[in-house]
Order: structure tokens, then sequence, then C-alpha cells
């Protein structure tokens, strides 16, 4: 019923305030396609039923074998996540018994580290 006043009112309406409202729901529909599309691609993801590659499918034929093997060899060093967690939690013990890094300011009360003008 609402629906049907509201198509009513908008044929009586000028030309231009018809595309204004068809652009608006053609807008809207596109925004909810799109979020429905991550939502789904992002769960995908986290269950582990999507695999991330970096290698192009038109690409790979105007590549040398020799790229294509270091780009394998590339992805294959990622691949393996347990090890680049062991990495990371290691550099963050290392700051957190170091106090962080330290920073060199310069001498002197000049806390950005730029030489006396005087």
């Amino acid at each position: 019923m609402v629906l049907q006043k509201a198509l009513d009112s908008a044929k009586d309406r000028p030309k231009d305030e018809k595309k204004v409202i068809a652009g608006g729901i053609a807008i809207f529909v596109v925004v909810a396609l799109f979020f429905g599309w991550a939502i789904f691609f992002l769960k995908k993801i986290q269950s582990g039923e999507q695999r991330l590659e970096f290698g192009g499918g038109a690409q790979d034929e105007f590549l040398p074998e020799s790229v294509r093997q270091a780009q394998q060899n590339i992805m294959e060093g990622f691949s393996n996540l347990e090890e680049l967690e062991a990495i990371r939690n290691e550099s963050t013990a290392r700051q957190v018994e170091g106090g962080g890094v330290p920073l060199d300011t310069g001498s002197g009360d000049d806390p950005f580290g730029t030489p006396d003008t005087q």
C-alpha cells in the first residue's frame, strides 16, 4: 500500500526528480550487494576455504621462468604463519625487555633534534 502510494506520487514528479530517485535506489542496491559480498568473502577467508594467491593468469604467459620461480619461492616463504608469528613474538619480547627502541634526539634540550643556531 505504501509502496503503491510512493510509486503514484513519483509518476507525477518531473523527469529530473525521477532520475534522482532511480539513481538513489541503484546506489543503495550496489552498496547492499557490495557489503553482502564482503561479508561472505571475509567469512570464507576466516574459515580457510579461500586461499590467497598472488599470481596472475595472463601475466604468467609473459614472465620468464626465473621470475615465476622467484614468485613461487616468495609465496612458499610466506605460507608458514607459525614461523612468522614466532619471529614477531621474539622481536616484541626483545623490545619489551630492552625498554623499546631508543630514539636519538641529538644533543641539547630540543626534543626535535635540530641543531642549535646560535
